[in-house]
């Protein structure tokens, strides 16, 4: 349901939280839509570490900056705090029972039986499978033109994690590839974050469309689960393996419908997140050539891989997906750096702030990877992956596909530019890719 504002609620949050500048919902819903980065910067120098964003029909946002009040936000107790409501916007495409949404005890047993799937061992094992996808797909693209990436990104990565999860099922998993590709379209609309929008005559038939296509997917899936209990042993060989034999809290068996929407909340985050990033480091690189001149050094010497890794550490501090950790529903009073937050807020740790705080990273909007490698991070200033209870479970895994993505593209070519700017970001569900496909051009090196 749509929060409703009434005006005796909003006199009231107004009196007790940080500023907002007085600016109305409308106009505050599109700065953050609309102008992401930018939005947030200038209510950053405005208001300071703490500020309130009004969004239509959505509780009161409040985003803090403060490495301690981020932390404080992290590790509140989740019977106060509850993270899952943050990710509601994704319930249509990935279920009421995922475990992204769940609280407290339920949260935990789903998220063990998902974790030992992205043990760092377990992802070993997929390097193999992993570069020899990269190399077939790579190869394939297109030379000396503007192309825009992202879309080529999303369907590789959207490959790798299907056979991750599922193996070796070829046929059924090319259709459920092409029915998820056409399915997940929707995040690029405002469906998700506006439900009042589908049922008015210009957004329904795309809201029916996105409807068939999951039940499309659906099928497919359950078919899959069906075909993995007949056929395998006594031995869990990976995710769905591990959902098949995962418990609820009280012990029963998951359902079906529970293991479908843990493993959309898998595919999910394991493609879309990952492909963003990959979209932003290339539109960094084609922009910044003595930083991939450094880069291809490295690459070609075959050696190493610190300045890889601090490329991509790099990319993910200045051009992250996530402007924030997932949002935190306040259940009860809770006192966050001497304020007191009360229901119906909701609190997010502005990572991306924190992450161009100049006392913390020096020259903060220049693109340098050096910085990761004369310069020791704190783990508190530094939380690309998130924390907390909620910190990202295929972290690993992400890392590992953008290396290979990127050491497999560098290796035989340079990224240059297709536009005077790197592109300005645009929202695809609840993360910023960018704005025009992530466009560049790849030239044949020598």
């Amino acid at each position: 349901m749509p929060f409703t504002k009434t005006p005796s609620l909003i006199a009231r949050l107004q009196g007790e939280l940080p500023s907002s500048g007085q600016l109305p919902a409308t106009i505050q819903t599109a700065g953050c839509r609309w102008f992401a980065f930018r939005y947030f910067e200038e209510a950053h120098r405005r208001f300071g570490d703490r500020f309130t964003v009004y969004p239509i029909y959505m509780p009161p946002l409040v985003f803090l900056s403060d490495p301690e009040d981020i932390r404080a936000v992290l590790t509140a107790d989740p019977a106060v705090l509850h993270p899952g409501a943050g990710s509601k916007i994704l319930t249509p495409l990935i279920g009421k029972r995922s475990f992204m949404l769940l609280e407290e005890e339920e949260h935990r047993t789903s998220r063990r039986a998902i974790t030992p799937a992205f043990h760092q061992r377990v992802i070993r094992e997929h390097a193999a499978m992993l570069q020899e996808m990269v190399a077939r797909e790579v190869a394939a693209w297109p030379l000396d033109t503007a192309l825009a990436l992202h879309p080529r990104l999303r369907s590789l990565t959207l490959r790798v994690i299907l056979k991750t999860i599922f193996g070796e099922q070829a046929q059924t998993l090319d259709e459920l590839h092409a029915e998820l590709m056409s399915m997940l379209t929707i995040t690029t609309s405002f469906l998700l974050q506006e439900p009042n929008l589908r049922y008015l005559p210009g957004w329904r038939p795309t809201w029916r469309t996105f409807i068939q296509r999951r039940t499309q997917a659906d099928m497919l899936i359950y078919g899959l689960m069906s075909w993995r209990r007949a056929e395998r042993g006594c031995e869990q060989t990976g995710l769905l393996d591990m959902l098949l034999d995962g418990e609820q809290a009280d012990g029963a068996p998951m359902t079906d419908r529970e293991i479908r929407d843990n493993l959309m909340s898998m595919i999910l985050a394991g493609h879309e997140t990952t492909t963003g990033e990959l979209a932003w480091a290339f539109q960094l690189l084609a922009h910044h050539q003595p930083v991939q001149d450094k880069l291809l050094e490295e690459i070609d010497a075959g050696t190493d891989e610190e300045y890889l890794t601090a490329t991509v550490n790099e990319t993910m501090r200045r051009r992250p997906v996530f402007l924030f950790v997932i949002p935190r529903e306040v259940i009860a009073p809770v006192e966050i750096g001497g304020r007191t937050y009360r229901p119906p807020v909701h609190l997010a740790g502005c990572t991306y702030l924190m992450h161009h705080n100049p006392e913390l990273y020096p020259r903060p909007y220049e693109f340098r990877p050096e910085r990761f490698i004369d310069e020791t991070q704190q783990p508190r200033t530094w939380l690309p992956w998130g924390g907390g209870r909620k910190h990202c479970l295929g972290r690993h895994f992400a890392l590992l596909e953008v290396k290979t993505i990127l050491r497999e593209v560098l290796a035989t070519r340079r990224v240059l530019a297709a536009s005077a700017q790197v592109e300005a970001p645009r929202w695809r569900s609840a993360i910023l890719v960018p704005g025009k496909g992530g466009r560049v051009v790849l030239r044949r090196r020598r």
